[in-house]
């Protein structure tokens, strides 16, 4: 093994490692002793990559980010941390080997998308690895493409099943939210309910403004990723007549986003709010206000089989 693809895999075993401590006792009770501990490096290792637990939190966080952009996806951009180099964070000695053992002998875990006991309590079964998604998202595929009259929808409950699950599966991906959550990110105003891609409140019907576009990622927030996904994928389901009439494509994603990211709080405490029925009622029940009937007939709200 080289000196690099050791660097990298001291670096995931501790983002693995504390994203689980993180998960389980919170950031602020965390101390890097227990982080070195539990990945099974040295402290100077641990120093060589991260200068303070803020950065190693950080790099929780922006491995989660990167994470949820496989979901939906969008744009891959630089993961891990601000230093983002699996040579050093500039603090150290330039060279982890002096810091001490740099390797990892699996008590972090991988860093990949393994299931932990989480998982199992969720969906009583063996955690199962969520799939790398293609260039736009796993379910991209899935109900159409997304031209026709169903695609944007289909799309949108397969992802919310990939999110859920990997809510369930993934202790980088849930620790991750969980430091959003506690206000480690600083988003920006959230966008007005109704209001379109370009600012531009929704007109006659709920739907005149919304237009499909770029929405903008709020501040690295993986919530304001996700609603401006959200949103993104409703505008255009609401351009491409695939919603209901007079539904607003704004209100229904202010709906999804509040569901989902409930989903997640609840999950937190209690692993049975992120079992797949809970979301498949969810959609069942919203499914009938949202689609029309004839397009709401080809729909699974249980996702598609391409996102199983």
């Amino acid at each position: 093994m080289t000196r690099q693809e050791r660097a990298v895999r001291t670096r995931e075993a501790l983002i693995e490692a504390a994203a689980d401590l993180f998960d389980r006792d919170g950031q602020e009770v965390t101390s890097l002793a227990a982080v070195t501990a539990k990945a099974q490096v040295s402290a100077g290792a641990l120093y060589f990559h991260f200068a303070t637990k803020a950065d190693l939190a950080d790099a929780v966080t922006r491995t989660a980010l990167s994470r949820l952009r496989q979901i939906t996806g969008a744009p891959a951009t630089t993961p891990a941390d601000t230093n983002g180099h699996a040579t050093g964070n500039g603090s150290g000695s330039g060279n982890e080997s002096e810091g001490g053992d740099g390797s990892r002998n699996g008590g972090g875990g991988g860093s990949g998308w393994g299931g932990d006991a989480r998982t199992q309590a969720a969906r009583g079964v063996r955690g199962e690895r969520a799939a790398a998604s293609p260039a736009r998202g796993p379910a991209a595929a899935a109900g159409g493409g997304r031209g026709d009259r169903v695609g944007e929808v289909q799309q949108l409950i397969d992802t919310t099943h990939v999110l859920v699950r990997g809510l369930a599966d993934d202790v980088v991906l849930r620790a991750g939210f969980a430091l959003d959550r506690s206000g480690g990110q600083r988003p920006a105003r959230e966008r007005p309910v109704g209001e379109g891609p370009a600012g531009r409140a929704a007109g006659k019907g709920g739907t005149g403004g919304e237009r499909p576009g770029r929405w903008p990622e709020v501040g690295g927030s993986l919530r304001g990723v996700w609603s401006g996904w959200v949103h993104e994928t409703l505008a255009a389901a609401g351009t491409r007549g695939a919603l209901a009439p007079g539904v607003s494509p704004g209100d229904a994603a202010a709906v999804v986003v509040a569901a989902t990211v409930g989903f997640e709080v609840l999950g937190a405490q209690d692993p049975l709010w992120l079992a797949p029925h809970r979301l498949t009622r969810f959609w069942t029940l919203l499914l009938p206000a949202l689609v029309p009937l004839p397009a709401r007939e080809a729909l699974h709200p249980d996702g598609s089989p391409a996102a199983h």
